[in-house]
């Protein structure tokens, strides 16, 4: 089993109504797995959050997921992983 640190921002703060929660997944876990399961705890608006937001940005340490697999990006034991939709300010 692995476990994470999630971080949740703006939209999707609103949606889970934590801004940090932790996860436990079996090993070889994907980043799609991980949305399918904060679809299960969180309910289906979270997965379509995570499909209408342009531009949401996914950090996986640090790093943004597709240049680590997208979807199919593999997570690992400590890793946090921010869910960071566009903020607009002026």
């Amino acid at each position: 089993m692995i476990h994470l640190e999630l971080l949740f921002f703006a939209q999707i703060r609103e949606v889970t109504g934590v801004r940090t929660t932790g996860a436990v997944l079996p090993d070889g876990s994907r980043l799609i797995d991980l949305i399918e399961h904060l679809t299960a705890v969180y309910g289906k608006n979270f997965g379509e959050k995570i499909e209408s937001i342009d531009g949401l940005r996914i950090l996986i340490n640090g790093r943004e997921y597709y240049l680590l697999g997208g979807m199919e990006a593999l997570l690992a034991e400590n890793d946090t992983v921010i869910f960071l939709p566009p903020i607009a300010g002026g």
